[in-house]
């Protein structure tokens, strides 16, 4: 004969007060969670964005140190950006003086020289390499993605205009002159939404200017304007 031993103590589960708890808890951690990260994003967008602006002019004030061509290229679909150095194809070539290097170049009048100085590379063909090891641009011989929500959405030089919507778009890149020049370009950038940032690179200044907004320029030989 077998016997059957029963347990009669009570099954306990949760109380109303415990389920509120732990959904109160899990409730809080994922709001400091989604915070964290939104507070990463936004560090990651405002880091990328100071490396851009500031890659603009460093790049120009590197091109007159090393008497040499740079360029600062952008990679629409990939959503980064690089720099490297221009080097001649041919030996006989711009490279007396240094890579690029624009010695013995007349510079007036400017208009008819701006090309020139520009982009003397496209007179006998250039290859961009990275920048030498010990430059400051060596962090950007690979490409920096933008960070966050940040989408590159155009970038307008003086080749026309390159927008990412276009797939078979060749990577387009400013050019940086030992003279102290560099190529006009205005770089649209998406922040989220309907939010952009139009960053206009300055031939003269060398220097990167921010404006709120998806907003269109236009160089002139004497001044830039806005439509």
């Amino acid at each position: 004969m077998s016997i059957a031993i029963r347990d009669h103590r009570p099954v306990r589960g949760f109380t109303l007060i415990e389920l509120i708890l732990v959904i109160t808890i899990v409730g809080l951690t994922i709001g400091l969670l989604t915070v964290r990260l939104g507070a990463i994003d936004f560090w990651r967008e405002q880091t990328s964005l100071r490396r851009l602006t500031e890659a603009i002019a460093v790049l120009n004030n590197q091109a007159v140190l090393d008497q040499s061509v740079y360029r600062l290229e952008f990679d629409l679909q990939g959503n980064s950006f690089r720099a490297g150095v221009m080097r001649p194809d041919n030996a006989g070539g711009i490279a007396a003086g240094g890579v690029g290097s624009l010695a013995g170049i007349n510079l007036d009048p400017l208009e008819e020289q701006l090309a020139d100085i520009l982009s003397p590379e496209t007179a006998s063909g250039a290859t961009m390499i990275p920048p030498p090891p010990e430059s400051a641009l060596s962090s950007l011989a690979e490409p920096t993605k933008l960070g966050g929500h940040y989408v590159l959405l155009d970038v307008v030089t003086a080749d026309g205009k390159f927008s990412r919507e276009d797939e078979k778009a060749l990577k387009p890149g400013l050019r940086f002159s030992p003279r102290g020049v560099s190529d006009f370009g205005v770089i649209h950038i998406s922040t989220g939404g309907d939010s952009a940032i139009t960053i206009v690179a300055n031939p003269w200044t060398g220097l990167a200017e921010l404006y709120p907004g998806y907003k269109d320029f236009e160089w002139t030989m004497s001044s830039q304007s806005e439509n």
